[in-house]
């Protein structure tokens, strides 16, 4: 060990083997084989670390254990080998060769594909194991995969859902870790391979494609998710392998009653993903072609497929097989119509439509878009121009392809070269009249344009910029085409330099006095483009122009509407963002602006206006010379000044103060805390939020008094914003405290506040252990992961099968009883197992096999409802199963003679029965004589509870002094909607639930008792 290099393995790695194997060997697989149990738990662990040798020998001492036909020392076999694989041991330990004669050996141990717990566990070490080959040889595990798809696919056979859906999970895990990392040479291996040879990838196709007859008809569900996988993990290089399939995938869908559909579309649309609409039109084309369609269309299902999933594709297929297809679709749609066939011709409309629709998709990161947009750049401004229906789709497609040109230069150049031919489309569409300002379709060119202006070139941009100011400068246009223009302009202003901006910012400033507010607000909208200055010609022209900029804003203060707010604050925000120097008359002129804009309407203008505030702030600190605290104590002082204003000032500024409090918390002395004009709620609210109680203690009692001191109507109108407070000052510094420092009047509302700050302490505890335990239960529930758990789950067929009988009772049985439970033998009457077979281990099972007899037996018990005497009479009768369980007989066991007389005494009864109906129908005739006096003319015991609460004259109950309330509910009065009344009510409404129980349980016992 001191010396060389060390070995590969621990140096008691060999002596723990052979100690192991003696005592599998020495313990073997009969009786309890506690000790075996116990080394394959120890090996579990261990295995992965031993020599190739040791490994090797240990493996086939497991081997030879698990053909004992011990389920126990089965299970824990699969546990120890699971073990190993799942450990990854070096390939110096388990070699490739080891590796896939282990594979190879696990076939004769595959359990009945009907025994849910040791099949599941079987799939788990197969899966396992050919991931670790992969590991170590990728080719040979290529190679083994066919055998265990083969397999796999019996399972799917099975009744037992469990075992059906562990073994589709195999076979995807598999695709996905085995094949994909070999996707190119499994390319190359097929595209090598002589026609009609199977190569290992063909064999695993066919072997799924089995799953799609008829016979596994219950989970085609999972084969169509296998499919997906498959198409996921080779679409792409071999979409020639899986023709065949999607054939028959296609067909499957025109099956009566196919219950898979969502699944089926889902293996289609991967399909369309990896392989390319291509390759499966090749396969399975759509089958319209304009001439001699049937009307039904059968496959345009296909349709919205391909849309929702094409991408990454080639956009010249799109030029040649589809656009063909939707100029076919229009001359018959036109055909149709002008021979009266509306429904043809709506059918052909769709179907263009639905062509049309699938651009977008093979806009979507073109594969060949240098190669192909120029022969469909004329088409796609036509249908633009032309056809206002298509519009949407087209632009979409075109926004598409620019994105993806961004990326790269050629694309980029290529796309660019047509801006010529585009935008003065785009022009045209988005200036022309229409009598909806939010149409959109106007939205959308907007949008179109400001893509392509990205990759415009920069003089053809200057170029339409110049035309439209031009056109702005002319005073016969229309309103709505001014707006348009305008917005037009603002896309265009990134793009343009500062002579051209000097034209743009003229024109503006002429329309910030008008009293159109759409042109004033995009008047705004330019200045706040300008002042932006994200590009150099808008940086140039501030440098030069910021005076004049600030003079504007302030002197169009007065005329600025409600919605230009917006933009004109936000112009003020990029102003301060670009000034170098302190500006204090400035700031002072806009501040006022800034706090009333604090309650304007618009969300947007609120916005601003806080933004800009605090702006303000930060660009003082930033260039002033004094120290941080100091500017924003001064600046504070500023907003401080609102309080001595309008009352709609006042509340403006409090709003102001609480934005800034809260964004500068950190840098506020004590010294502005202490002011005598902080009798706002909401912004005592803020401050007890934003400050420890260290900093907040001598300021209490300042607090207390201001809020105690409020008058009635002011005290009662703000008694929810108060009582937060109470509720924040009792957190923060005590319930004792605050109550010594509150007058009488308002102890009440303090004990209120800390009851239910108790109760909701309490809630939220409760709630807390119950996700506590509920994610107990969740991780008690959850899926098994390995194949420990998987063994370790209770067989709940046995449960139902054995146990149903022996519920409740105690168990007698020996532990010879208890072993011969843990297996059972598959055979039957004509099919004897025979032990010196090799396949024997497969008949033994851990989950009892359904017989045939116990099903015949359960179902002539269930045909045979009634008893029958010897000459085939049945015998019915009455249900007396009360009487019956206390004395605890059994009718099957009744002599023919007892059941005649049982017969006979149901009859009587019956008769019986009936002669109480009639006395009970002759009741409602009962004349309305009153009983009193003796003997027959006694009274009668009253039967109609509740009437001596009955009112005379009205109707309904009514209340009577002294007794108890007539009802058991509670009254829905107004004054239930209190909120400080919910804990009361809820707690009536408690008793009375308590009530009814209690007089339930008495109303049955007294019941019992007669």
């Amino acid at each position: 060990m001191t010396q060389g290099d060390p070995p590969s393995y621990h140096p008691a790695a060999q002596i723990t083997a052979k100690y192991c194997i003696q005592q599998i060997e020495k313990c073997g697989g009969t009786g309890e084989a506690l000790d075996t149990l116990h080394t394959l738990a120890l090996l579990k662990d261990i295995l992965a670390q031993f020599p190739l040798n040791s490994m090797k020998s240990c493996c086939e001492t497991i081997l030879r254990m698990m053909t004992l036909s011990n389920v126990m020392v089965t299970s824990c076999g699969m546990q120890t080998l699971y073990g190993m694989f799942v450990n990854k041991p070096k390939p110096s330990n388990l070699s490739a060769e080891l590796n896939a004669q282990l594979i190879t050996a696990m076939y004769d141990y595959q359990p009945s594909e009907n025994d849910v717990q040791p099949m599941r566990a079987w799939l788990a070490v197969m899966e396992k194991g050919h991931l670790n080959l992969t590991r170590l040889d990728e080719k040979l595990c290529i190679s083994h995969l066919p055998r265990l798809f083969s397999s796999t696919m019996t399972c799917l056979l099975s009744d037992k859902s469990d075992i059906t859906s562990a073994a589709a999970k195999t076979m995807k895990d598999v695709l996905k870790e085995c094949v994909t990392p070999v996707a190119d040479s499994v390319k190359h291996l097929v595209d090598t391979a002589p026609s009609g040879s199977a190569t290992p990838i063909h064999k695993m196709v066919k072997a799924v494609e089995s799953g799609l007859s008829y016979q596994f008809h219950s989970v085609w569900g999972l084969v169509l998710q296998i499919y997906t996988v498959f198409f996921e993990v080779l679409g792409k290089q071999c979409p020639k392998l899986f023709k065949k399939s999607l054939q028959s995938i296609v067909d499957l869908r025109d099956s009566s009653r196919f219950a898979y559909k969502a699944e089926l579309d889902h293996a289609i649309g991967c399909a369309v993903r990896y392989m390319g609409p291509r390759q499966v039109l090749e396969a399975v084309p759509l089958n319209i072609t304009g001439d001699n369609d049937d009307y039904n269309f059968p496959r345009s299902w296909m349709i919205p497929v391909i849309r929702e999933n094409v991408c990454n594709t080639e956009l010249g297929f799109f030029t040649s097989y589809f656009l063909p297809l939707a100029a076919k679709f229009r001359q018959r749609a036109l055909e149709a119509t002008q021979t009266d066939n509306i429904v043809v011709g709506k059918s052909y409309e769709t179907l263009q439509h639905q062509m049309w629709a699938l651009l977008p998709g093979f806009c979507n990161k073109p594969t060949d878009l240098v190669q192909s947009f120029k022969g469909i750049a004329k088409i796609l401004g036509t249908a633009i121009n032309d056809h206002s229906n298509l519009r949407m789709e087209v632009m979409s497609s075109l926004r598409k392809i620019i994105n993806h040109s961004m990326t790269e230069e050629e694309s980029k150049t290529e796309v660019a070269k047509f801006a010529k031919n585009f935008l003065p489309i785009l022009f045209n569409i988005f200036t022309a009249e229409s009598d909806n300002t939010k149409d959109p379709v106007k939205l959308a060119v907007l949008e179109t344009i400001k893509c392509y202006l990205q990759i415009a070139d920069m003089n053809l941009v200057s170029t339409f910029c110049d035309k439209c100011t031009e056109k702005l400068e002319e005073e016969n246009i229309t309103p709505s085409k001014r707006h348009s223009l305008l917005d037009i302009a603002i896309t265009e202003l990134p793009y343009i330099d500062d002579k051209r901006i000097k034209q743009l910012y003229s024109i503006a400033c002429s329309y910030l006095q008008s009293l159109d507010k759409t042109l004033q607000k995009k008047s705004y909208r330019i200045l706040e483009e300008i002042c932006s200055g994200n590009s150099a010609g808008c940086k140039t022209f501030i440098s030069q122009n910021l005076s004049d900029i600030q003079s504007t804003l302030l002197t169009s203060l007065s005329s600025s509407s409600s919605s230009s707010k917006a933009p004109r604050l936000r112009c003020l925000i990029n102003l301060f963002q670009q000034f170098d120097t302190e500006q204090p008359e400035f700031m002072l002129a806009v501040i006022p602006e800034a706090i009333l804009c604090t309650r304007e309407v618009g969300e947007r203008a609120r916005t601003a206006a806080y933004s800009l505030l605090v702006q303000m702030c930060k660009s003082q600190i930033e260039h002033s010379d004094e120290s941080q605290d100091d500017v924003i104590c001064k600046y504070f002082k500023m907003i401080l000044a609102g309080l001595g204003g309008s009352p709609q000032m006042v509340s403006c500024t409090l709003l102001a103060l609480t934005r800034i409090l809260y964004e500068f918390k950190d840098s506020i002395d004590g010294n502005l805390l202490g002011k005598h004009n902080r009798k706002s709620l909401a912004f005592i609210k803020v401050l007890l939020s934003a400050y420890q109680d260290i900093q907040l203690a001598s300021h209490l009692k300042q607090i207390m008094s201001s809020l105690t001191s409020m008058k009635d109507d002011c005290r009662q109108h703000f008694r929810f914003k108060a009582k937060e407070i109470y509720a924040k000052l009792i957190k923060k510094f005590g319930y004792e405290t605050i109550l010594n420092m509150a007058p009488l009047s308002i102890h009440k509302v303090l004990m209120n506040v800390r009851k239910t700050q108790e109760r909701n302490k309490k809630k939220k505890k409760e709630e807390r252990t119950e996700d506590d335990e509920d994610s107990d239960e969740e991780h008690r529930r959850a899926r098994p992961e390995s194949v420990e758990e998987l063994l370790r789950e209770s067989d709940s067929e046995m449960e139902d099968d054995d146990n149903k009988k022996s519920r409740g009772q105690k168990s007698k049985k020996n532990k010879d009883s208890i072993k011969a439970k843990l297996a059972w033998l598959q055979e039957g009457a004509d099919d004897i197992v025979d032990f010196l077979d090799t396949n024997a281990s497969k008949k033994v099972m851990a989950t009892r096999p359904q017989e045939k007899s116990d099903a015949n037996k359960s179902k002539k018990s269930k045909e045979r409802q009634y008893k029958t005497a010897s000459d085939g009479r049945l015998i019915i009768t009455e249900d007396n199963s009360d009487e019956e369980k206390r004395k605890g007989h059994s009718q099957s066991q009744m002599s023919e003679d007892e059941d005649l007389e049982d017969l006979f005494q149901a009859i009587e009864e019956i008769q019986e029965r009936k002669i109480v109906d009639l006395g009970s129908d002759d009741e409602s005739a009962r004349p309305k004589y009153k009983a009193g006096g003796k003997g027959i003319h006694r009274p009668i015991g009253e039967s109609d509870y509740g009437k001596e609460y009955r009112a005379k004259k009205a109707k309904g109950d009514i209340k009577k002094k002294g007794q108890p309330d007539p009802y058991a509910y509670v009254p829905l009065q107004f004054q239930s909607l209190n909120k400080r009344k919910k804990a009361k009510m809820q707690g009536q409404f408690n008793n009375l639930v308590k009530g009814a129980k209690k007089g339930a349980m008495k109303g049955t016992k007294k019941k019992h008792k007669k």
